[in-house]
C-alpha cells in the first residue's frame, strides 16, 4: 500500500482528506498545510526524513504546480519511493487512495491518474450541447 501525503497552501490539504467518502481508507493520509509565516522548507525536511526511513511508496499530492509547496516537495522526487503530483483535486485524491491500496504505483498508472483527474473537470452553463444526451 502506498503512503499518501496531501500538501497545500492554507487548509486545502485538510479539506481534501477524503474520510467522509472512503472512511477508514483515509485514516493514514497525512496532510501538510503551509500557513502564513511558515516556511515550506520545514515540512520538506520532515517529509524527507520520513521518506528516507519509509519502505513504502509515497505519493505526494500538492495543490499548485510551481507554488512554494510543490517546489519544496518536488525535491523529494529524486528518491526512488516518492512520486510528487501537482494540481491536486478531489478526483485525483480519491483515485490515488484507491490505486494506492494495490501496492506500488508505476509511472504509467500515475499518468492515468492525472488524465482521469483532467477528465473529471467540466464547465457547465445555460447552453446545451450534443453531450447533454449522455446525462
Amino acid at each position: 500500500m502506498a503512503k499518501i501525503i496531501l500538501a497545500s497552501h492554507g487548509g486545502l490539504s485538510k479539506g481534501m482528506k477524503v474520510s467522509m467518502i472512503v472512511g477508514d481508507l483515509a485514516k493514514d493520509i497525512e496532510t501538510y498545510s503551509l500557513l502564513p509565516g511558515q516556511n515550506s522548507e520545514d515540512f520538506y525536511q520532515e517529509v524527507l526524513k520520513e521518506a528516507k526511513e519509509c519502505e513504502e511508496q509515497i505519493l505526494i499530492l500538492c495543490d499548485i504546480k510551481g507554488g512554494s509547496v510543490h517546489t519544496a516537495l518536488s525535491k523529494l522526487a529524486v528518491l526512488d519511493n516518492v512520486m510528487v503530483f501537482s494540481g491536486m483535486n478531489m478526483g485525483l485524491v480519491l483515485d490515488a487512495v484507491m490505486k494506492g491500496l494495490n501496492g506500488k504505483l508505476e509511472l504509467a498508472e500515475a499518468n492515468d491518474l492525472i488524465e482521469a483527474a483532467k477528465d473529471g473537470m467540466t464547465v457547465m452553463n445555460g447552453m446545451t450541447s450534443e453531450d447533454d444526451e449522455d446525462f
